[in-house]
């Protein structure tokens, strides 16, 4: 029973570390200065494509930086889903799809930021004032009335989330966890 709790502990430990492992290797491709930020690629994105930004996310695939994101066209009811290349900026991939009902908690909060004429690099500058970290995810959602940017970000310390209310423009105490 004592080396099957050793074993266990080991496993656990070996677990443990691999994800800080991967945690640290995220982190260090974010602070890699040859790559775009995620802030810089929204703002060019905001600027060369139609529709607003509900979601951006970043994943590592052979070893390489890519950033997904997802715009919502409310004109033309589609949402776009783009791949870029965190080194350059480089399109990967694009796919657009019709608007489909798992998608209206995003619809209605891009509506919001249409009526208040709000962009969501914008959205994210305003949730991020004051704090540190590199943007993993960041997604615009609608849940129990109220639409909200939701940021998931990394730095030395681990991992972070927090919520910002896009009517009120400010941080949503309630939604915002470590």
């Amino acid at each position: 029973m004592a080396r099957w709790l050793v074993g266990l502990m080991l496993f656990s430990s070996v677990g443990f570390s691999a994800q800080t492992l991967a945690e640290q290797s995220v982190l260090g491709m974010l602070l890699d200065k040859q790559n775009l930020s995620p802030q810089a690629l929204m703002l060019r994105i905001e600027k060369q494509y139609s529709g607003v930004i509900s979601e951006f996310e970043i994943d590592v695939e052979r070893g390489e930086l890519i950033y997904e994101v997802s715009l919502i066209d409310t004109e033309n009811e589609t949402i776009t889903e783009f791949e870029f290349k965190a080194k350059d900026g480089q399109l990967i991939h694009q796919k657009v799809e019709t608007l489909e009902a798992d998608d209206k908690d995003g619809l209605q909060a891009v509506l919001l930021m249409e009526e208040i004429n709000q962009s969501f690099y914008s959205l994210v500058h305003k949730a991020m004032d004051g704090r540190h970290g590199h943007i993993v995810e960041a997604q615009i959602d609608h849940d129990l009335g109220i639409s909200y940017l939701e940021i998931k970000l990394i730095d030395e310390a681990g991992k972070h989330r927090l919520a910002f209310d896009i009517k009120n423009q400010r941080p949503l105490p309630l939604l915002t966890w470590d």
